[in-house]
């Protein structure tokens, strides 16, 4: 029945595997070109350090710095305390000692 036109959609179809197929080979030959022109040494990666004692190298950066933030933060807190109870030991001995002054030395 429709022969013809399917015939020529195949012919179309076909044509453009064609198509594509030479841009496919196109790019995979610039590409290389590309390659080719491009100086060995621009393309060469820097050697990187090995990973394995890279990463422990920031593991143990890690630690240490976790170590020291709790160790500053330990600190802080210790001396908060400590002035906290000096004032605290100060405003006691204040009041007892005003207290004492209006019992004792107070004239009425």
């Amino acid at each position: 029945m429709n022969y013809p036109d399917q015939k020529a959609r195949e012919i179309r179809h076909k044509k453009q595997e064609l198509r594509k197929r030479q841009q496919e080979l196109l790019l995979s030959e610039l590409a290389a070109e590309i390659d080719r022109s491009v100086p060995a040494y621009l393309t060469s990666n820097c050697e990187e350090p090995d990973s394995k004692s890279h990463n422990q190298i920031k593991q143990w950066r890690r630690k240490i710095l976790a170590i020291a933030q709790f160790a500053g933060i330990f600190l802080a807190v210790v001396v908060t305390v400590r002035v906290a109870s000096w004032l605290a030991i100060v405003l006691i001995v204040g009041v007892i000692t005003l207290i004492a002054y209006n019992i004792f030395f107070e004239e009425d």
